[in-house]
């Protein structure tokens, strides 16, 4: 199933998850520069103490590093037991600085003692350092477990960004969505007036729909109806035109060919056979002219409605257009019950004759069934038929014959086949059925 995507709604995914990729990302960022900077300020400090220890000495130096909680160990020796467990002298480089921090689980991995475990449970920041004789010392900075550092302070702080981030991001979704929903409101109109523009709505101004773009989509649609309609309205003109003077000459050519009918009654069997050629040219074009003119009509006024035999005037019919079937080698079957309607006998007549005349002229070789029961009069050819004819919808004359049964609603199917074509009007939506 083929299902139609929403412009509006691949913006607001799109946004979103863009909005969230930059908010998410800005803030790890953050996190890590923050992070990095207490590092960076941690160092700094380290360093800072180690210029004044090399200037000074320790002991003039060594009192005040209280004030950033922080005491020198001079030889590796000295170091916490869990320092020196998970830091050999080896991995402390002078100018770096370690972190050590452990849980329970650890410690009885060393295998500590119990002092050992006493310190354990502290934390340590170790900052390898340098005087100028090129001695290696310590500085640490301690802290209790339950006393929090300054990276569970940091740790804390930021959190709190992450909620923040979270809070901003719902809002600006929100506000894209807003926006999106503005945005759409014009687009919906222009979608709306699109599906509902009408032949009169041509003539009228045009809507604003807030957009230059939309109002420029806008003004193309238009233009581009009014030249569809005024190609419709030329095409029109010209075939009511058309059928409308070629009533006359055509009358008179039916006329006089009947005229000439009486007039030479002995006439050899060319003439007649001329004669009825020109007979059947004139019903041809009487019956292409006015089924132009139904075509044509904007509205197709119903005539007034009669009771007449349905069976006698497919009857009829087929005798009409037996022509058609001169030189082919065609079977005609009828199988048919006698109906009488109550309907335009008019609109009935213009129906089966197209039909007919349809099965009739689109097939060489075959069979015709044309049958009338108390539910259907189905017509079927099967056989030969004319590939082109079959391609191009049997013509002019079963446009007439939807048009009618649509706007009488008659129930009308059409199926074809490559060898077979039936047509089937469905006798129970002709209204006022009467039945012998």
């Amino acid at each position: 199933m083929n299902l139609r995507k929403s412009l509006t709604l691949i913006l607001s995914i799109n946004i979103s998850l863009i909005l969230l990729v930059l908010i998410v990302s800005y803030t790890l960022w953050v996190r890590e520069n923050y992070f990095r900077a207490l590092d960076t300020a941690l160092t700094f400090n380290m360093i800072k103490a180690e210029q004044l220890i090399n200037e000074k000495g320790f002991e003039a130096v060594e009192p005040y590093l209280e004030i950033i909680e922080t005491r020198v160990v001079r030889q590796y020796e000295q170091l916490p037991s869990i320092v020196k467990q998970q830091y050999p002298v080896t991995e402390l480089t002078v100018g770096k600085y370690v972190y050590s921090e452990t849980s329970h689980s650890i410690i009885e991995e060393l295998g500590l003692s119990c002092q050992e475990m006493s310190e354990a449970v502290r934390g340590y920041d170790v900052y390898t350092a340098q005087d100028k004789n090129g001695t290696i010392y310590y500085l640490i900075i301690e802290f209790q477990p339950e006393v929090p550092s300054y990276w569970q302070l940091a740790e804390s702080q930021l959190n709190q960004v992450w909620i923040v981030s979270f809070i901003v991001i719902v809002l600006l979704v929100i506000t894209i969505l807003m926006i999106l929903r503005h945005i759409a409101k014009p687009i919906r109109r222009l979608n709306t007036w699109a599906e509902h523009l009408s032949r009169e709505d041509l003539d009228r101004p045009l809507p604003s729909f807030e957009y230059r773009e939309l109002d420029s989509l806008a003004i193309k649609i238009h233009r581009s109806l009014q030249e569809v309609d005024a190609i419709s309205q030329r095409e029109t003109q010209f075939l009511q035109y058309a059928s409308h003077e070629l009533r006359t000459p055509i009358a008179i050519i039916k006329s006089n060919t009947e005229l000439l009918e009486q007039l030479l009654p002995d006439s050899s069997t060319a003439t007649k056979s001329i004669l009825q050629r020109l007979v059947r040219a004139g019903k041809t074009m009487h019956h292409l002219t006015e089924t132009l003119l139904w075509l044509t009509r904007k509205e197709i006024s119903i005539p007034a409605a009669s009771l007449f035999s349905l069976t006698q005037l497919l009857t009829n019919t087929v005798d009409e257009h037996s022509y058609l079937l001169v030189g082919k080698k065609i079977k005609v079957e009828l199988l048919l019950t006698e109906i009488s309607v109550y309907c335009p006998k008019t609109l009935m007549n213009i129906v089966l004759a197209n039909l007919i005349r349809n099965a009739m002229q689109h097939i060489d070789e075959g069979v015709i069934n044309i049958c009338i029961n108390n539910s259907d009069i189905i017509i079927e050819n099967s056989g030969q038929l004319l590939e082109k004819e079959i391609n191009d919808g049997f013509g002019l004359g079963l446009k007439l014959v939807k048009q009618i049964c649509q706007q009488l609603d008659w129930e009308f199917e059409m199926s074809i086949e490559p060898s077979r074509c039936v047509t089937k009007i469905n006798i129970a939506s002709i209204v006022n059925l009467n039945s012998d």
